[in-house]
């Protein structure tokens, strides 16, 4: 069967009238009736009954439109993105991070990306997510990665979704986690409710303030000195390092998550081909890779 077959299914299942259905393939009635009885005589089946009220599917017929739908999609979809890989786009994307996500996500993301895009540079801007929607939603960014649900006026995608962990160099013993010293960093509000939920339904003392420093490398080499304990969502704060992992979970023992989320100012066919292709492109790497929950 031909393209144009699928689309002669598609449309007469639509309109589920000869005459309509003629008008739109800009065909003749006689042309459309042949061409259906000759699709029929291919496959060995009745796809249409035509009646006085109009054409009436077989149950073969309904089954052939469904696919003629999902065929012609598919074609669609395989037309547009050779044309993408023929005209290939060049410029610059502007792209907003997370430290963390810029340290230990996105360069294997973009790394990914020029494999097939070589045209395409990047200025990276980091910040709390927070910031990020909002500059997204100005469009001052093209695209950005957020941590949490954080409120959003745009399109976003969810990229992964990360469980909670609490990281030291020495055993702890859980159920007396507010005798021990606290260190954290700053944190978009949306992470940090995240953990003192987490952190109430264990606990009735108060949410420790603890030793406060400015990102979690620096927090991180305070753990390794020994001085306390903190919560990351980051593996690879810790990776390269001996020390004590405590997996998160809330008392039913769901994991503790925070999902990243890919933010666009808009819906992807609205957007430049070069933020398409990259939104494209993020989702397919994200899928290949392992999950951190």
């Amino acid at each position: 069967m031909k393209t144009s077959d699928w689309a002669l299914i598609q449309t007469l299942y639509e309109c589920r009238n000869i005459t309509r259905a003629a008008a739109q393939l800009y065909i003749s009635q006689p042309t459309l009736t042949k061409r259906l009885r000759a699709i029929e005589e291919e496959l060995g089946v009745v796809i249409a009954l035509r009646g006085k009220r109009g054409v009436t599917f077989t149950p073969e017929g309904e089954y052939l439109a469904v696919k003629a739908t999902q065929f012609l999609s598919l074609m669609d979809e395989v037309n547009r993105h050779l044309t993408e890989l023929k005209e290939e786009p060049s410029g610059t994307l502007c792209i907003g991070a997370s430290n963390s996500m810029a340290r230990f996500s996105l360069p294997g993301l973009l790394q990914y990306y020029q494999e097939s895009h070589p045209g395409i540079s990047f200025e990276i801007t980091t910040s709390l997510s927070s910031q990020l929607c909002k500059r997204v939603e100005r469009r001052e960014l093209d695209l950005a990665f957020a941590f949490g649900d954080i409120p959003f006026k745009g399109v976003k995608y969810r990229f992964a979704s990360e469980q909670a962990y609490l990281a030291s160099v020495k055993p702890l013993d859980m159920s007396r986690l507010s005798s021990y010293p606290y260190i954290t960093y700053f944190k978009d509000k949306y992470t940090q409710q995240l953990i003192e939920n987490w952190w109430a339904e264990y606990y009735l003392t108060p949410f420790p303030r603890g030793l406060v420093v400015q990102h979690g490398d620096i927090c991180r080499e305070m753990i390794l000195k020994g001085l306390g304990y903190s919560f990351f969502f980051v593996r690879g704060y810790m990776a390269d390092h001996p020390q004590y992992v405590y997996p998160l979970h809330y008392k039913d023992g769901t994991p503790l998550l925070r999902n990243t989320w890919l933010l666009c100012p808009d819906q992807p066919e609205n957007l430049r081909p070069e933020v398409q292709s990259f939104i494209r492109e993020a989702l397919d790497y994200s899928r290949s890779q392992p999950s951190h929950a």
